[in-house]
């Protein structure tokens, strides 16, 4: 008799610990924010839907970069977007505005130009990318070495981009690197 109550006791606990996890995800799921899903996962990191409330953070970030990309419509925010997403939902539509992006031409076609290679939210990203690109495409980049630019001002964004070129040359050198699945835009520097 003692054991079917202790069994009682346990199966009593077990269903209202499911009632609060639940009741938690209903919460999460109807706040449909990062923070609501961040707070059911710090109350229950293993519970039922855990994995889902992870998969939601993800599209909620990315659907946050986009929006940023959105707003600012420069190479910058399509580069940065690409950086963290390059399999995301927008990726496709990020890389087409890169190659559709025609700079403003210097009043008289001269001036200093240089081919965007990408841009980054930490110096970290923008090293890794930096090496990579020379690894990959040490050829193309041999006449205008590429380089790590700091952020002008606080939230801005690390930016890779080759050493200063003709205009002419820059377009030229970013067709090349696209043709090679390079994420790249032609800027006046």
């Amino acid at each position: 008799m003692r054991a079917l109550w202790i069994a009682v006791a346990v199966m009593t606990c077990a269903l209202a610990a499911c009632s609060r996890q639940e009741a938690g995800w209903r919460e999460a799921a109807r706040a449909d924010s990062i923070a609501a899903y961040e707070d059911y996962l710090a109350r229950f990191p293993a519970g039922t839907n855990a994995g889902a409330a992870r998969a939601r953070i993800l599209e909620l970030r990315e659907a946050q970069d986009w929006a940023r990309a959105g707003r600012l419509r420069t190479p910058e925010s399509w580069q940065r977007y690409l950086a963290d997403w390059p399999e995301g939902r927008h990726a496709a539509e990020a890389r087409n505005l890169l190659a559709e992006y025609v700079p403003v031409a210097i009043a008289g076609g001269v001036g200093a130009w240089a081919v965007q290679l990408g841009a980054f939210s930490s110096e970290a990203g923008a090293l890794a990318a930096l090496e990579r690109q020379l690894r990959e495409h040490a050829t193309e980049l041999a006449a205008s070495p590429p380089r790590v630019l700091p952020p002008r001002a606080a939230g801005d964004v690390w930016r890779l981009r080759t050493g200063t070129l003709p205009e002419t040359a820059a377009r030229e050198l970013c067709t090349r690197l696209r043709e090679r699945g390079v994420d790249c835009a032609p800027v006046v520097e």
